[in-house]
């Protein structure tokens, strides 16, 4: 039989993984692997799990977990230099990049499109010397994930993210950052940079509406200095996708590129598929042909939205400031 491999972070959204471990099981004997698990105690055990035990004979992993989670097997497959076929199970509070890749989010679901067999490479980002699969941004609201008590995110799921982003906001200050890449050069203030290998962050699947995982590019957005009174209403129109013709944003799409924060005697925070990022100068690039996933063959697949991202959308049109 072939072998596979599951990590999972038990911690993951709502906590249920270990009750489905005997239906997990069961699935991938009937498609014909031996199943051996391994259970994240820690931030940054995947990683370290891969780089010291796994060995290029393992025929199949399975990741279990959200964005964070998928992030460590990346990084750990690539330390290592592992090419090994990655299926995603989307449990975790925040399931970005799954949600790019158009894989399910319950679990029969992940796994019929592993047994689809449809193996894709697909791109993923690279500062300085660690990788990221859904987003890296710096400035304002980028340590809020960071900052999350584990029992809030538990009982409050993604409210927890925006409750503490709002928080963040009377830490507000701006970054003075030249950006440059053979595809374009930016330089100024800035309150909050991201740049996309997937569509979305937090749940919100529109902030990068032109960005693909496979097209070799990054999607770069900056908002520039503006009043803290502008923040919330421009903060709104990127969870809709709908500041390109924004002059308070600067929009790119980029394969490599240096970003150099020019006051560093500000203790900036950068952020990678919400774990914490490098510091400044960052070296940013596109990685494509070496993460392989297992992705459905048709995009007819439905996932659930989630509801606070629903309400927020929904509701978008009768804040004042909109």
């Amino acid at each position: 039989m072939k072998k596979s491999l599951l990590l999972y972070n038990p911690m993951a959204g709502n906590r249920q993984l270990v009750s489905q471990l005997d239906y997990i099981a069961e699935r991938m004997q009937a498609l014909g692997y031996t199943l051996q698990l391994y259970r994240s105690e820690a931030p940054g055990a995947i990683k370290k799990q891969i780089i010291n035990e796994v060995e290029q004979d393992i025929d199949l992993i399975m990741i279990a977990g959200g964005d964070g989670t998928i992030n460590e097997c990346v990084n750990g497959l690539f330390t290592k230099n592992l090419d090994i076929p990655v299926g995603i199970l989307p449990l975790g509070t925040a399931n970005d990049f799954a949600t790019t890749a158009n894989i399910p989010n319950t679990l029969k679901e992940a796994i019929n499109i592993i047994e689809e067999n449809n193996l894709k490479y697909v791109d993923v980002g690279k500062v300085n010397e660690q990788y990221f699969i859904n987003v890296c941004n710096m400035g304002i609201f980028s340590g809020v994930s960071h900052e999350i008590d584990l029992n809030l995110k538990k009982n409050f799921g993604k409210l927890a993210y925006y409750a503490k982003g709002i928080e963040e906001l009377k830490n507000y200050e701006t970054m003075n950052i030249e950006i440059i890449s053979k595809e374009t050069s930016l330089k100024g203030r800035y309150v909050f940079i991201l740049v996309f290998n997937g569509k979305g962050a937090g749940g919100f699947n529109k902030m990068a509406k032109q960005a693909s995982i496979t097209d070799g590019y990054l999607d770069l957005v900056a908002i520039k200095d503006v009043e803290p009174y502008e923040i919330p209403a421009l903060f709104l129109k990127m969870l809709q996708g709908q500041y390109l013709d924004d002059n308070n944003v600067d929009y790119a799409r980029i394969s490599k590129a240096t970003i150099k924060c020019r006051n560093l005697d500000k203790k900036f925070v950068t952020d990678i598929d919400g774990e914490i990022g490098p510091s400044f100068p960052l070296e940013i690039e596109v990685v494509s042909n070496k993460f392989k996933i297992f992705m459905p063959k048709r995009s007819g697949y439905a996932r659930k939205i989630p509801r606070l991202a629903t309400y927020l959308n929904n509701v978008i049109g009768y804040f004042p400031f909109s």
